[in-house]
C-alpha cells in the first residue's frame, strides 16, 4: 500500500514540478474538476501579486519530504532508508534540470533544489524516527509478552 502511495507521490512531485505540462494531463485524466480544483488552491487568482509569497521554498520542502517519508516507509530498513534518501534526492535534482529542459514556464533555481534536499532531509529524519519509535516500542511489548 505505501509503495503505491509513494510511487503516486512521487509522480505527482514531477507533474507540479513541470507545472505547464501537467495541467492538460490532469485534465485529460480528471476532466474539469482538477481545472476547478487548482483554481481554489491557486493562491494567485485570489490574491494581489504583493500579498504572494516571492519564492515557493516551502512547496518544494513539504512534497519532497512528504515523498520522501512514504518511501522510507516502504522501505523499512536502515540500508533500504540510505538509498531510497540518495534515489529520492537524485529524483528531485533531475526534475529540476528538467524544468529548465521541458517546460517552458518553469525553470531551473539552486533555491529549489536545496529545498528539495531539505525535503529530502526532512522526511529522511521523519522515516528514521518512525523506525525507531516503532522498535523502541516492539522492545517495550517484547518483556511484558514473556512475563
Amino acid at each position: 500500500m505505501f509503495g503505491l502511495l509513494s510511487l503516486v507521490v512521487v509522480l505527482f512531485n514531477v507533474a507540479l514540478m513541470l507545472s505547464d505540462r501537467a495541467p492538460r494531463a490532469l485534465r485529460r485524466v480528471f476532466g474539469d474538476a482538477v481545472v476547478r480544483l487548482s483554481e481554489r488552491i491557486d493562491a494567485t487568482a485570489r490574491l494581489p501579486a504583493e500579498q504572494l509569497p516571492e519564492s515557493d521554498v516551502v512547496v518544494h520542502i513539504v512534497v519532497w519530504a512528504i515523498a520522501m517519508v512514504l518511501v522510507g516507509l516502504t522501505i523499512w530498513t536502515w540500508r533500504g532508508l540510505l538509498i531510497s534518501s540518495l534515489a529520492v534526492l537524485a529524483t528531485s535534482a533531475l526534475v529540476e534540470i528538467a524544468q529548465g529542459v521541458y517546460s517552458s514556464s518553469r525553470v531551473v533555481e539552486r533555491s529549489d533544489a536545496m529545498a528539495n534536499a531539505v525535503g529530502v532531509v526532512v522526511g529522511t529524519l521523519m522515516a528514521a524516527s518512525a523506525y525507531v519509535l516503532w522498535s523502541v516500542g516492539a522492545a517495550l511489548i517484547r518483556p511484558s509478552r514473556r512475563s
